[in-house]
């Protein structure tokens, strides 16, 4: 059976059309590069969904794998799908080697998450009327154990919210 070999750039084109068909509200950068040792695609947005959403629609056109415990990069087996305009399934290799993906927060977002800790701030009795302040209270988190564990949940719901909440778009 005859292989269909997409190049990076071909992949690329791939990439843009399936998170523009699953996530249409959201501008999506796609870019690749190609380098002596292989090639990579660099997927990036600003807020909108969470980088596992769209790793789930991506990182299916990764053509190899890194295992960093024996500095090993190995290439993937072609995979089935059905191409557009055909009723079959084709055997596909991808060119590219890695995709990442890397999500921005705005300013906006941001500012979102901070009313949220505020907020956790004035729930506990020992950070009441402490005023929430990124840089600190992160660092206190991660310097301070009573704080951390009188705060712990608290944190933890911010580093949730900020990682896995996505933003309605197109509201």
């Amino acid at each position: 059976m005859k292989v269909t070999r997409f190049s990076t750039t071909d992949t690329a084109k791939l990439i843009r059309k399936e998170v523009k068909h699953y996530f249409p509200n959201v501008k999506f950068t796609v870019r690749s590069h190609s380098y002596s040792g292989g090639s990579s695609i660099n997927v990036s947005w600003v807020d909108g969904p969470t980088s596992k959403e769209v790793d789930l629609v991506v990182k299916r056109f990764e053509g190899a794998s890194f295992d960093g415990m024996i500095d090993l990069k190995s290439y993937k087996p072609s995979v089935f799908t059905i191409l557009e305009g055909s009723t079959l399934p084709v055997e596909v290799s991808y060119g590219v080697d890695f995709v990442f993906t890397n999500r921005e927060l705005s300013s906006e977002f941001k500012a979102e998450l901070a009313e949220i800790a505020q907020s956790i701030l004035d729930m506990n009795e020992h950070t009441k009327g402490q005023i929430f302040d990124e840089n600190t209270y992160y660092k206190n988190l991660a310097t301070n154990f009573d704080f951390a564990f009188d705060c712990g949940f608290g944190g933890n719901l911010i580093w949730r919210l900020a990682i896995n909440k996505s933003v309605k778009v197109g509201a």
